[in-house]
């Protein structure tokens, strides 16, 4: 068996292994209530180490993170019913900026740099759910991108 580590290196400042050890202390499953409450009534855990614990930056971060919820979760009803909702605002590759979806269809490189990450998506997908044999079909689509 692998060891665990973090997706991103940098994000947080504690142990990948220690932090899991600490996670898995808890029980057969976790919620991210579970892991805030152990941080914070156990302050020399890893996974404190994990946590904003000064409040105003806490806050401040709190509301970027729903700023950034709202320009993901507004979503543009086609005039066709049954065709899916499209999101309104893409991020761009200018970091942290959104821009109507809509406007990547004229600007080529943005585009070209949605469709990369929509394929990077589709991979993690595929990644992610790779023992799942009821989709394998989709996975050989997936596959052929």
């Amino acid at each position: 068996m692998s060891d665990v580590q973090w997706k991103i290196n940098g994000i947080f400042k504690a142990n990948a292994q220690k932090v899991d050890m600490e996670i898995k202390s808890l029980g057969d499953s976790a919620t991210p209530q579970q892991l805030c409450d152990y941080a914070e009534r156990n302050p020399d855990s890893e996974l404190h180490k994990c946590f904003e614990w000064d409040d105003s930056i806490a806050a401040k971060r709190y509301r970027l993170l729903q700023a950034q919820k709202i320009l993901i979760f507004i979503v543009r009803t086609p005039v066709d019913k049954d065709s899916p909702k499209i999101r309104e605002y893409q991020i761009t590759t200018e970091r942290n900026t959104y821009q109507p979806t809509r406007s990547f269809l004229s600007n080529q490189s943005e585009y070209e740099q949605l469709l990369k990450r929509a394929k990077m998506e589709l991979t993690a997908i595929r990644t992610r759910y790779s023992m799942l044999s009821e989709l394998e079909e989709i996975f050989k689509e997936i596959d052929m991108l």
